[in-house]
């Protein structure tokens, strides 16, 4: 007699609310932090002193937290909406129309975002709310 094959649990379903406490947590379990050290308006570079790497680990826990794709460049096409690279970013340097759209997307780094900016630097902007944004919008257009 074949005994029934066990089933996996269904993944609990973390409230809109309650995302960026997720992502706190998260974030501090990747950069082996205490918790109650990590915010949602901390940076995650400067801060919180995560490298390259550490966002593979924290984009991975994300999708497997939250069941969703993030996919690689996904925050600057973000960024760039429309615009060609040349309009965004014109001799490698993030535009005033750029810098705006940038503002629009990452509310919590308004102020960090400044001209000069260039594209390889707008990980430096990302904080742990900047991800639990990501995992918001993601959640909305999957409801549409």
């Amino acid at each position: 007699m074949n005994a029934p094959m066990p089933t996996a649990a269904p993944k609990a379903v973390i409230a809109d609310a309650d995302v960026p406490a997720a992502v706190c947590a998260l974030v501090a379990d990747a950069l082996s932090l205490d918790p109650a050290t990590v915010r949602p308006e901390s940076n995650l570079i400067d801060e919180l002193g995560a490298e390259s790497l550490d966002f593979l680990d924290i984009v991975f826990r994300i999708e497997q937290t939250f069941d969703i794709q993030i996919t690689r460049g996904e925050m600057e096409k973000a960024a760039r909406g429309d615009m060609d690279p040349e309009t965004f970013a014109p001799g490698g340097v993030i535009s005033e129309v750029g810098l705006a759209r940038l503002r629009e997307l990452m509310p919590e780094a308004a102020a960090r975002i400044q001209p000069g900016l260039r594209p390889g630097q707008i990980l430096r902007l990302f904080s742990v709310q900047t991800f639990a944004n990501l995992v918001l919008g993601k959640r909305k257009l999957a409801a549409k």
